[in-house]
């Protein structure tokens, strides 16, 4: 297309030329224009057109006398210097419009690299407190935990030899309850710090990544980092679950999961494009044991068989939380 529109424009340029040159032979008067067609010639680069122009200087040098005759050469000199200007500016505002564009580009590479740079500092030092966490709450438990119970075995045993002792046992039975309230405080804090130290797409990605070596897999996860750790492994062990029926009972070649955050609710989409779903018990526990972790948190899910199989899930926020 581009071809022929630069064919038809160089036609056209040559017609108006040859009915020029015509033209003159008939009506000499006309060839007072031929400055506008040497800077045509010039600015096109046609060097053969501004020979034959000067046929037609010659020509005039014949009827016109030395002062005529400088007058045009004059003329068509500005012409050719209109002409070279010209071209040089086009390719230096082509030039700056280009530079401009790859600027402009260089610009939107670099604030997405920042970005995704930004996105990775983020992610790390999430990952480095969550770590830092995790360790946290092992050595509570491994250290300070099993010495809190040592104590307790210990202080029960002191309880059983003087129980007859009615003072000392109840100052022990007082000891006895600060040391059970003080092992029950730790133990929550340890599952909460070990609750905390879960990160839900990391561990979706994990889930899902031996699934790339033979599915076309797509991911979407739109989470904040505040969701509960009772959805949390809801989720985690669902997609898990999802993911060996695929494997064991499914011809699927595509797979895709999504996690997302609306204001009301948590939602869970599991899909594949496969076409014969075989019936097996074992697949059938999964998905009752999928239904029973979600009706727990007093979500919905659903299971659509039409265009492959579809594990659909919803689990509506707690009231604080969508506030």
């Amino acid at each position: 297309m581009e071809l022929i529109i630069y064919l038809e424009k160089e036609v056209a340029f040559y017609g108006i030329v040859a009915v020029y040159v015509l033209a003159c032979f008939f009506a000499p008067s006309l060839i007072f224009f031929l400055p506008v067609h040497i800077y045509e010639f010039v600015y096109r680069k046609k060097w053969w057109g501004c020979l034959s122009c000067a046929l037609f200087v010659y020509r005039i040098s014949l009827f016109h006398g030395a002062g005529q005759i400088l007058l045009w050469i004059m003329t068509v000199m500005l012409a050719v210097l209109l002409a070279v200007r010209t071209g040089q500016q086009v390719q230096e505002h082509a030039a700056f419009l280009k530079l401009r564009d790859s600027s402009v580009e260089e610009q939107a590479k670099m604030k997405q690299r920042n970005k995704e740079l930004l996105e990775k500092q983020d992610y790390e030092i999430r990952v480095a407190t969550l770590s830092e966490r995790n360790r946290i709450a092992r050595e509570i438990h491994d250290n300070v935990g099993h010495m809190l119970s040592r104590c307790i075995l210990q202080l029960g045993a002191l309880m059983m030899v003087h129980k007859k002792e009615e003072t000392l046992y109840a100052q022990l039975s007082s000891v006895n309850a600060s040391l059970n309230e003080a092992m029950n405080n730790i133990r929550e804090s340890v599952h909460d710090l070990h609750d905390e130290s879960v990160d839900l797409k990391q561990a979706v990605v994990e889930a899902t990544s031996q699934m790339r070596q033979n599915y076309e897999l797509q991911l979407v996860y739109d989470m904040s980092p505040q969701v509960p750790r009772n959805v949390k492994y809801a989720m985690i062990a669902i997609v898990k679950e999802a993911m060996a029926n695929i494997v064991k009972h499914s011809n699927a070649t595509k797979v895709s999961v999504m996690l997302r955050e609306h204001p009301g609710f948590y939602q869970l989409l599991i899909e594949d494009n496969g076409t014969q779903i075989r019936e097996n018990k074992h697949a059938g526990i999964g998905l009752t044991n999928m239904r029973q972790r979600v009706e727990a948190l007093g979500g919905n899910i659903h299971f659509r068989t039409d265009a492959g199989f579809a594990i659909i899930v919803s689990i509506r926020k707690e009231m604080k939380e969508c506030g």
